[in-house]
């Protein structure tokens, strides 16, 4: 194996042994994919854990892709295989408290924005060895992630583009004040029970904790005063795409509207007017569930009508922004 991929796999590695103890590494054939490195352990769930697609060496460009709240990498694994399919390596990492068999009490933990952010980090640190040139992306909390990396960023190691699915731009009245609140934050721990891990959709948490909420809501807080909070509004430099859903209720789309006039130079938005549901978005099939656990869906793990259209104007974005710059 080439030594750049080797060390890049090592430095991934690394974070997760550190986080779940001695995680496995294994190569399954995954279609779409010529190389495929999935990272496991015995805590996570099936096919949950963190990944990379490489095509056997370092390519000029190289994405970094993150999954959103509650759920796993899976949920952004067809949107990885388009820029596969362009000839970049792809890095997939799993947030802490994610992708769990029993999470327990792991979404409660009030640190849970600073881990995030360290896996990031690592992320960005990995794919530094697949890649000349960084672009990062992400679905939904894992678009804010990458928004708030973009804004840390002063090296400028990230030099290509960002890509936003459904990103957290604008949440919930609730989120956005609770992790403004001290006292808030206290009560909804208090009164909160601990995450299932295990439901009918293989590759999501069945329910939803409002703490691990309060979190999200603390990156989307503090993305918001790194843009807002000088002289003068901040400026993305990096070119941006953006997807979005008209019908986004967890996301509300006039967050994304507002990133994407004040704080973007050189931008691009997919705004689909079709009914698709926030998790939705970055989802090329439908997800098989699993009918064993008989808990309900907020809404069903279908498909967007609009999967292929959004990716052509992606990579359209990529081509022309980055590639081609």
């Amino acid at each position: 194996m080439n030594s750049a991929i080797e060390t890049a796999i090592q430095r991934f590695r690394s974070h997760y042994d550190d986080r779940l103890g001695s995680v496995s590494v294994i190569t399954p054939e995954t279609p779409g994919f010529k190389h495929t490195v999935l990272f496991d352990h015995s805590d996570l769930k099936a096919d949950n854990g963190p990944r990379i697609f490489h095509h056997g060496d370092k390519t000029a460009d190289v994405i970094v892709l993150t999954h959103g709240y509650t759920d796993s990498p899976y949920y952004l694994q067809a949107v990885a295989r388009r820029f596969y399919e362009a000839g970049l390596n792809v890095v997939m990492p799993l947030l802490p408290a994610h992708g769990l068999k029993n999470p327990g009490e792991a979404l409660q933990d009030k640190s849970l924005d600073s881990q995030w952010k360290n896996t990031i980090d690592n992320a960005i640190e990995t794919a530094a060895f697949l890649g000349d040139r960084l672009s990062i992306g992400g679905f939904s909390t894992g678009g804010a992630l990458s928004i708030n990396k973009v804004l840390r960023d002063e090296s400028g190691l990230i030099s290509g583009g960002l890509f936003l699915f459904s990103a957290a731009i604008g949440l919930g009245d609730l989120n956005e004040a609770a992790s403004k609140l001290g006292f808030l934050q206290t009560i909804i721990k208090l009164i909160e029970g601990e995450t299932k891990g295990e439901g009918r959709d293989p590759y999501k948490y069945p329910e939803m904790s409002a703490t691990g909420g309060i979190e999200v809501g603390n990156i989307v807080n503090e993305n918001n005063r790194r843009l807002d909070g000088g002289k003068e509004k901040t400026r993305v430099k990096i070119p941006v795409f953006a997807a979005h859903s008209a019908h986004d209720k967890t996301a509300r789309l006039g967050g994304l509207i507002s990133f994407m006039e004040d704080h973007v130079d050189n931008g691009a938005s997919v705004i689909i007017s079709e009914s698709v549901e926030h998790a939705c978005l970055p989802l090329e099939k439908d997800i098989l569930l699993n009918d064993q656990f008989d808990n309900e869906l907020s809404y069903p793990p279908v498909a967007n009508p609009k999967f292929q259209w959004m990716m052509e104007g992606a990579l359209s974005f990529f081509e022309k922004e980055v590639r081609n710059k």
